[in-house]
């Protein structure tokens, strides 16, 4: 995951540089509920191809700043991106997953299924990239 490359159209950097101007940023994943100054954040599925650098594409769409990417696996995408956006604001996201924790046999799917979104995946991705707590992104079941 660490060397997954994230590229930053001009859209969603400016969508980006304008998250880091609030106290607090969230990161809201599929499109759950935001409180004002947040961005929502969209993986849909791509090929194979797994050495392509990631894509993010910033739009507004009904008022709503959108960061969108293109991923064959969805949790090491959103944990690239949450890294990006800590490298390029330097302060810690916040992202709020609408999925809540899973039992223990979907977890099992989700380590084979690319397609099936996992917070303890996310999790464990983004303590293996970032081992200093403090700068790690967070990861929420919910908006807290």
């Amino acid at each position: 995951m660490s060397s997954t490359s994230v590229t930053l159209d001009p859209a969603a950097a400016w969508l980006i540089d304008r998250l880091a101007a609030t106290t607090s940023p969230w990161i809201v994943l599929d499109g759950g509920p935001a409180p004002a100054g947040s961005l929502h954040l969209t993986v849909t599925p791509a090929g194979p191809a797994r050495d392509r650098p990631l894509v993010v594409r910033g739009d507004t769409t009904a008022g709503v700043p959108t960061l969108r990417v293109c991923a064959p696996d969805l949790v090491p995408a959103v944990a690239a991106v949450l890294l990006t956006i800590r490298d390029r604001t330097s302060t810690v996201p916040r992202l709020s997953c609408a999925w809540p924790e899973r039992r223990r046999l979907n977890e099992v799917i989700a380590l084979v299924d690319p397609g099936v979104f996992s917070i303890p995946r996310l999790r464990t991705l983004l303590r293996r990239a970032e081992p200093v707590v403090i700068r790690r992104p967070i990861v929420c079941a919910s908006l807290a």
